[in-house]
């Protein structure tokens, strides 16, 4: 059955290849047509990258198939090499569901990520001390520092185009999928700037 689907996707892969033309959703698209597994760091990076370059050009009927494919069961051990990707797919989804006004699956996506969040570590954590330590770090984050905002002006005196373009595309990623979570309070308590630093960010990347 496994082999059945990795034979679906790689097929969906060639057929995204074709159907746009926006050149890093057709370079991203070809890449997992050729290499693709649920276990592999830099197919997970890949995969996420498409997600994410879809919801740049506002594809996002495509999206939901990405997010099909990564609506797996939590393991008991997180790596987080495969799982950050996922978890930013997840946090996506649940961002469209959001806007959408599908607030229960949003929910339900969130509650998820949760979960994620409090798998113990160590055989001496708990749910519980793993969580606490999970929003102590969200809590020290600000929407200048998930959106590289310091990092994209050095980029921009500097002169150095594609790293402004990595560090606001990297940015995108981190203010959508933290953001819808709730669990960042210094995004919450800011969430208009955000989604204009969203938009910001779209419009430059699509250009």
């Amino acid at each position: 059955m496994k082999k059945i689907m990795i034979g679906i996707m790689k097929m969906n892969f060639d057929e995204l290849s074709l159907k746009y033309k926006e050149k890093n959703i057709v370079k991203l698209s070809k890449k997992l047509a050729k290499s693709f597994a649920l276990t592999r760091s830099k197919d997970m990076t890949n995969l996420h990258d498409l997600a994410f370059w879809l919801y740049i050009y506002d594809y996002k009927d495509e999206i939901l198939n990405i997010y099909n494919l990564v609506n797996i069961d939590i393991p008991e051990k997180i790596d987080f090499n495969i799982w950050t990707w996922i978890l930013s797919i997840w946090g996506l989804q649940a961002y469209i569901y959001e806007s959408e006004g599908e607030i229960s699956k949003k929910d339900e996506i969130v509650a998820n990520m949760k979960k994620v969040y409090s798998v113990p570590r160590t055989k001496e954590d708990t749910e519980e001390s793993t969580w606490k330590f999970y929003t102590r770090i969200a809590g020290r984050q600000t929407l200048e520092s998930v959106s590289y905002v310091d990092k994209i002006e050095s980029a921009i005196q500097s002169g150095n185009k594609s790293s402004e373009t990595a560090y606001r595309f990297s940015g995108l990623s981190n203010m959508i999928s933290y953001g819808v979570t709730g669990f960042y309070p210094h995004l919450v308590e800011n969430r208009d700037k955000l989604e204009e630093k969203i938009k910001e960010y779209i419009q430059y990347l699509r250009s």
